[in-house]
């Protein structure tokens, strides 16, 4: 029944992140180099990311390694001024280093509005980023902090995340409706799926704890059960002149199982000529045959 219900659950959540990952998208990849006629003069690229989709930034390559037509970028993720102005600051982090034209260098850019990774980009919907290289291309001037080829090239990227082309004329009050219900949307889908985990983890250990007091239970030795002093009826007396030695055999007889690796109590009677009668317990290992009576 265990196995059962896991393949279920791990089946549901496979079909799950099946549908996530097919309603999400791969963008197609942007190649930063000058020969690009994506980047639009005066405009560069803009694109309209949904949540969930990827896109690849790809270093320019050259193969056979020939020193001629190398273009050398760092790429940066910067907020709109720096964008209008084609400027960095010495406290931005380049998303890309493009130093390696021999090999295959991209960096991939995942539309999630939260990431597991602490220092993972997170987008929202209705909101713009922007995408600059202030490099010229060359690997002297790959540190430049302002112009580059974002100012001669036009070699920028404006992603509006959540976002239709058709629907940017008046994307003022619909963005940010759009935006706070896309949170909410996003926020419930994050307390559902703790939730799930959750009963999954409460499940596992339910189940954990049934094995492991199932497997005790199978190592356990049996142990006989003991009889108590109080549980020896006072031994019935012949009802005349009988001798009152103690010694008259009653009519109860107690049964004692034992079981193979366990002493079993034995109950002597030394004394019971007045008042109640006196037993001395010993422990006294198990006999042969299984069953044995001693009459009190």
């Amino acid at each position: 029944m265990g196995d059962s219900m896991w393949r279920y659950y791990f089946g549901v959540l496979f079909i799950a992140c099946k549908v996530d990952l097919s309603r999400a998208l791969i963008l197609e990849s942007i190649y930063w180099n000058t020969t690009n006629t994506k980047f639009v003069p005066g405009q560069g690229v803009v694109l309209y990311p949904q949540i969930g989709d990827k896109l690849d930034i790809v270093c320019p390559r050259v193969d056979g390694g020939v020193p001629d037509g190398v273009e050398y970028y760092k790429v940066y993720m910067v907020p709109r001024e720096q964008l209008e102005s084609c400027t960095i600051t010495k406290a931005d982090t380049p998303l890309l280093n493009c130093v390696k034209p021999d090999q295959d260098v991209k960096f991939t850019l995942k539309f999630q509005e939260f990431s597991p990774n602490l220092w993972g980009l997170e987008f929202f919907r209705g909101k713009d980023y922007y995408i600059i290289s202030t490099s010229n291309g060359t690997m002297e001037g790959i540190d430049n902090q302002e112009g580059g080829v974002c100012k001669t090239k036009s070699m920028k990227i404006i992603m509006k995340v959540g976002q239709s082309e058709e629907g940017e004329g008046n994307n003022g009050d619909s963005g940010k409706s759009s935006s706070v219900i896309g949170s909410e949307v996003a926020l419930f889908a994050g307390i559902a799926s703790g939730s799930v985990i959750f009963i999954i983890i409460i499940i596992m250990l339910v189940l954990l704890l049934l094995k492991y007091r199932r497997r005790h239970r199978k190592h356990s030795p049996q142990h006989a059960a003991t009889l108590s002093l109080s549980t020896l009826a006072t031994p019935k007396r012949s009802g005349g002149g009988g001798n009152n030695n103690g010694s008259e055999p009653s009519d109860i007889i107690i049964p004692l199982r034992t079981a193979d690796s366990v002493f079993c109590p034995h109950y002597e009677k030394v004394s019971g000529d007045y008042g109640h009668p006196v037993y001395i317990v010993q422990e006294m290992p198990p006999q042969s045959p299984a069953n044995i009576y001693y009459k009190v």
